[in-house]
């Protein structure tokens, strides 16, 4: 008694063992199941609004890679641009802002010296979720004489494009 069985693929006769293509079938089965690593990622491809609440403070170009690990390459809206490789389910910066603390100009004295003011660099660690979108910003340090108000903020991507 024979455990295998003739097929057609491809115009030619193929001899095919049925107890190992069982075997091989479940286990491609098994690997079909689990996706690769890079279709794990849902696709974040073209440009977005980052929110800030309801106001758009900025706009990204994002393009993904996955090859081998996957990374978001941000051009952001003045200029400026990084990658966020994915870490734990999340992309994942720390980068320099240029100009990403504003100060105020405050007037001192009677004599009309100024304090302050101006737009300085701040160092921020960016983080979001590409499956929702949504993710935070921790502003690390910065130079400017007014400091870092609000040390913590959270921020929508929202696909314009």
């Amino acid at each position: 008694m024979s455990n295998g069985k003739e097929a057609v693929a491809g115009g030619e006769t193929v001899r095919v063992n049925l107890p190992l293509a069982a075997i091989a079938l479940s286990s491609g089965t098994l690997i079909a199941i689990s996706p690769a690593a890079g279709a794990e990622v849902p696709a974040t491809e073209g440009v977005y609004a980052y929110m800030e609440g309801p106001v758009p403070a900025g706009t990204w170009t994002i393009r993904t890679t996955c090859t081998p690990q996957c990374v978001a390459h941000v051009t952001t809206s003045p200029g400026h641009g990084f990658s966020a490789p994915l870490v734990d389910g999340r992309h994942l910066v720390t980068r320099t802002v240029p100009d990403g603390v504003t100060c105020p100009l405050y007037f001192l004295g009677d004599n009309g010296s100024s304090w302050g003011g101006g737009a300085h660099p701040v160092t921020v660690r960016q983080w979001w979720d590409p499956a929702t979108l949504e993710g935070g910003v921790d502003f690390l340090s910065s130079p400017a004489p007014c400091g870092i108000p609000n040390p913590r903020n959270s921020f929508t991507l929202v696909r314009v494009g």
